[in-house]
């Protein structure tokens, strides 16, 4: 059941979260994904355009990151933003497709102008990699330039609307010390002035959705927004991972808003977007997660020009964005694709608990 809040869409104007069409509810944001979901490889990339003129920021945590340019847009450096976001699996090989990325945004003249060169661009793309190498047959094979360049392609054609399931850099995406398949998932969260905030997430955590006497740590979120779903009794224990694999993880997200954030804002939303992360997972940030979120404000929307009025926007801005988060990590594990058992992965939870994920899936 849900209360009419909860319940939301894009075409509606009740505040409160929903999933709709998750990042994509933020206008002029487009993504696309490549990859390979075969059982000899699990892996992906996913390229996200940020209007032209967004505000960007990141906040890295977490012990093991594997990241790309990600000081050029801390506040206090180079303003120029990004042209691209790109979320892939590969660890730091995963981090070369990203070349491919830069290749086909140059070729469409995306990019920071070179100064003294005529027509030269410089895209300039920061990333972030999950890792999930050896998902499939064991063997190392990373996202590659030529993916990174179809994902490219696909974003810069407008015409991608998958933001949840097995897809992209969620296609190899793990959690609980691998004992749950992960995937790609999205939530929107529209606040009572109309402003919009949203989270695309890679879930691929070390630590575990579930508790150890059974629910998920996000019940207390679930409960406070109107959800009244199917208990998920247990999840597989988390103890004993999937033979062979390594204990490495990471989630990566992107948190972005319609409202006009300056570096240090936008930052501030990034950074208290990782509370959502703590809240669906335990443990988080370890010394085997990278976890990164970054921030992006399109600037559609203004802030209040009064000082304490938009301070209180901009608070509520943070805690949307955790908000989203949390949500959408939950809806990246309950859209993860089941497989044959003959490809030897771990379950989804649309298999350890069915009526849970069809209710939630039916939001």
């Amino acid at each position: 059941m849900t209360s009419d809040t909860a319940r939301g869409s894009g075409s509606e104007a009740r505040p409160g979260p929903f999933r709709g069409r998750g990042v994509l509810e933020i206008p002029g944001i487009r993504l696309g994904h490549a990859g390979e979901f075969t059982d000899s490889r699990l892996t992906g990339i996913t390229t996200v355009l940020p209007p032209i003129g967004s505000t960007i920021g990141v906040d890295v945590r977490g012990g093991g990151p594997a990241t790309r340019e990600t000081d050029v847009i801390a506040t206090g450096t180079h303003s120029y933003g990004a042209d691209a976001i790109v979320l892939t699996g590969g660890s730091a090989f995963g981090l070369g497709a990203v070349s491919g990325v830069v290749d086909t945004l140059a070729e469409a003249g995306l990019g920071f102008p070179a100064p003294g060169l005529a027509d030269a661009v410089i895209p300039l793309v920061p990333a972030a990699a999950i890792f999930d190498l050896g998902r499939g047959n064991g063997s190392v094979a990373p996202p590659r330039p030529d993916e990174g360049a179809e994902a490219t392609r696909a974003a810069l054609s407008g015409r991608t609307d998958d933001v949840r399931g097995s897809i992209g850099a969620g296609i190899g995406a793990r959690s609980g010390f691998q004992s749950v398949r992960g995937g790609l998932g999205s939530y929107a969260v529209r606040l009572p002035s109309g402003t919009m905030v949203a989270a695309l997430v890679v879930a691929n955590s070390l630590g575990t959705i579930g508790t150890p006497s059974g629910g998920l740590w996000l019940d207390p979120l679930l409960r406070s927004i109107g959800l009244d779903l199917p208990k998920v009794l247990s999840l597989p224990d988390s103890a004993a991972p999937v033979p062979g694999t390594a204990a490495k993880n990471t989630t990566i997200a992107i948190v972005a808003t319609d409202a006009r954030l300056d570096s240090a804002q936008t930052t501030r939303m990034a950074s208290g977007a990782h509370a959502g992360i703590s809240r669906a997972v335990r443990p988080s940030h370890t010394l085997f997660d990278g976890d990164t979120v970054f921030g992006i404000a399109t600037g559609a929307q203004d802030l209040p020009s009064d000082r304490d009025a938009a301070t209180r926007e901009l608070v509520m801005i943070s805690a949307a964005a955790a908000d989203a988060l949390s949500l959408a990590i939950l809806d990246a594990h309950a859209s993860a694709t089941p497989v044959d058992s003959s490809w030897g992965q771990p379950p989804t939870l649309s298999e350890i608990a069915p009526d849970f994920t069809s209710e939630f899936n039916a939001l």
